[in-house]
């Protein structure tokens, strides 16, 4: 049977300044995680696993290596592109939820599909705040 990888990551580095000193949060990390593959990304404090994670989810830029989501190099992307990238194809649940204060909750839900320019799915919008308990918030 042939196995999509949905996430390839190669040789993955990135480093931090602190003073005149380099710190390395990830060190040449690859890995890949096939199509309907779970993983979960352990270790303890200060290991690296929000840094990987932010590189996966394209909010911060590998030191050196690569991160194709999709077949999509995503060090290849100008900032314009990794932003509708990120819109489009990533999702990410912060610990501590980043929700526009300003927005209620069906127009912070809305809000990716607004800014595509595109008309929302009232049916699946619907089933969404169903499926999450908070169609009444």
């Amino acid at each position: 049977m042939y196995e999509v990888k949905i996430i390839e990551v190669k040789n993955l580095t990135k480093i931090y300044k602190q003073g005149n000193e380099d710190v390395y949060a990830l060190n040449d990390v690859s890995f890949s995680v096939e199509k309907g593959e779970f993983i979960a990304v352990v270790g303890a404090s200060g290991s690296g696993k929000s840094t990987l994670i932010h590189m996966l989810g394209c909010v911060d830029k590998p030191t050196n290596g690569s991160v194709v989501i999709d077949g999509v190099d995503t060090s290849s992307l100008d900032e314009t592109a990794l932003t509708i990238f990120r819109r489009r194809q990533i999702g990410l649940v912060y610990q501590f939820y980043n929700l526009i204060p300003t927005l209620n909750v069906e127009n912070n839900i809305k809000l990716p599909v607004l800014l595509d320019g595109e008309n929302v799915d009232t049916d699946y919008y619907d089933e969404l705040l169903s499926s999450f308990s908070i169609k009444d918030v």
